[in-house]
């Protein structure tokens, strides 16, 4: 069973893949796979980035994204 973190890294890869070709964008022949294909440094690699944006209170496991006018400019 995935990890909170785990969980939502994969959902974002597999989200990811789905949308970037309606975006007019080629992923990269090496990540386009599933989740189980990707190699195992490419997934600690996105579970790594998911675990510190956590710590950061950036995201949180079950909570709506806030609203897009919320999200200050970078």
């Amino acid at each position: 069973m995935l990890n909170d973190s785990e969980l939502i890294a994969k959902r974002f890869h597999e989200v990811y893949e789905d949308l970037a070709p309606t975006m007019g964008w080629e992923t990269q022949e090496r990540s386009r796979k599933t989740w189980e294909e990707l190699p195992i440094e490419n997934k600690w690699l996105m579970v790594k980035v998911v675990e510190q944006l956590m710590e950061e209170k950036i995201i949180y496991k079950g909570r709506n994204l806030r609203a897009k006018s919320e999200i200050p400019e970078a």
